[in-house]
């Protein structure tokens, strides 16, 4: 009966081949459809896979080597009991930690183009991302501060100095010449005296440049202006069920208060004291290169000097790209803080914050090379123990 049945059904599809080929052109076209819809959509489903592996990757080595690095650098500056312009890169470097932490949340937020994770987890993200930030720069612009007052401190001194191995510059030239010749003697001994003992004076009451009140103001001036932004950033979802991770505005008028001082604290102060601190540092470190007396001074306040130009000049060229392609078209939106680098598309938005946030990868890195140098007088260990040199830099 099964051969029977079998045989008569290919008789039947033989009588009638006609069948046979309108199913196999249905498939064919349905396969050949599926095919380019495929080939079309291949860049689409491959760019989550691409994109994740890329963040994940970044986790690891940017995120995870820039923590290691970071937590090197502190290790050596507690170690080695420096105050002064370290006392400010000890800073920056607890809130490149942090900023490490934070740029995973941003990152996913810009690759997702919406806020996938918990709505407590945006609060923080805001909040600490503008804390971090205006830290950072603000300490940037203290250390130059920092690093200019030095200088002119060691200039001082090595004036002083000058002035004790040279006690009579001039002498009257006029008919008490060859008294004053008699007794050159006793006129320098007793200008050497008086001016040796008033240069120590002078180093008692002022050997250093004190730093604790302008780092405690700085943390301050941090926590004023994200002190909002940690009360009024919430998740919002649109009519297409997209979330997005924002900072809520109850009127025009609120809207306007945050808007004038993100500009104003966040980008337009940052940026004209920066530039101007860090003109002024580069002007002093190639005017007063060396210094007379002693040789230490000299090199301590060009490792000052060169340090803060380093962190300006990053920050300008990898950083200062945040403030006017995303934080300056985020603040004019409504609502506030709603898009990552707006006015570019996805790729470009991933690639500025990417290069903003491996500064805090490579800012420890050159800090250290730097202290390793040998012509600096910078006894820090960093891995092993040793013996650490006290400082007042």
């Amino acid at each position: 009966m099964a051969g029977d049945d079998y045989s008569s059904i290919v008789e039947e599809r033989i009588a009638r081949p006609s069948e046979v080929f309108d199913v196999y052109e249905v498939l064919s076209t349905e396969v050949d459809r599926v095919g380019e819809e495929f080939s079309m959509n291949d860049d689409q489903l491959f760019e989550p896979w691409s994109a994740g592996l890329a963040l994940y990757g970044y986790v690891g080595f940017v995120v995870g080597g820039g923590i290691m690095l970071n937590l090197i650098l502190i290790k050596g500056i507690l170690q080695a009991k420096y105050s002064g312009a370290l006392y400010f890169v000890l800073q920056i470097a607890v809130l490149d930690i942090c900023t490490l932490l934070i740029s995973i949340w941003e990152l996913f937020y810009i690759v997702h183009q919406q806020w996938t994770f918990e709505s407590e987890h945006c609060t923080f993200y805001i909040g600490f991302e503008s804390f971090t930030n205006i830290a950072i720069v603000y300490f940037i612009i203290g250390l130059n501060f920092h690093s200019i007052s030095t200088y002119n401190l060691a200039q001082q001194i090595s004036t002083a100095d000058d002035e004790l191995t040279n006690p009579c510059h001039d002498l009257d030239g006029s008919s008490d010449y060859m008294t004053a010749e008699e007794n050159n003697y006793e006129v320098a001994t007793e200008s050497i005296t008086q001016k040796r003992s008033l240069t120590i004076d002078y180093r008692h009451r002022k050997t250093s440049i004190p730093v604790i009140w302008p780092v405690l103001l700085i943390w301050f001036i941090a926590m004023s202006e994200s002190l909002p932004l940690f009360l009024f950033s919430d998740v919002v979802s649109t009519d297409e069920d997209v979330k997005f991770c924002t900072v809520l505005i109850n009127d025009r008028t609120n809207h306007y208060i945050i808007q004038w001082l993100v500009i104003s604290i966040r980008i337009v102060i940052p940026t004209v004291t920066l530039i101007v601190t860090t003109s002024m540092t580069i002007f002093k470190f190639f005017q007063g290169r060396k210094f007379t007396h002693p040789r230490e001074i000299d090199e301590n306040v060009a490792f000052i000097l060169k340090v803060s130009i380093f962190l300006s000049l990053s920050y300008v060229v990898l950083s200062l790209q945040k403030l006017y392609g995303s934080l300056l078209f985020e603040v004019l939106s409504k609502p506030i803080l709603r898009h990552k680098y707006p006015e570019f598309d996805k790729q470009s938005g991933l690639i500025f914050s990417l290069l903003h946030y491996c500064l805090s990868f490579i800012r420890p890195l050159v800090i250290i090379i730097l202290c390793k140098l040998k012509h600096n007088h910078m006894d820090i260990t960093f891995i092993y123990k040793g013996t650490a040199k006290v400082t007042d830099m």
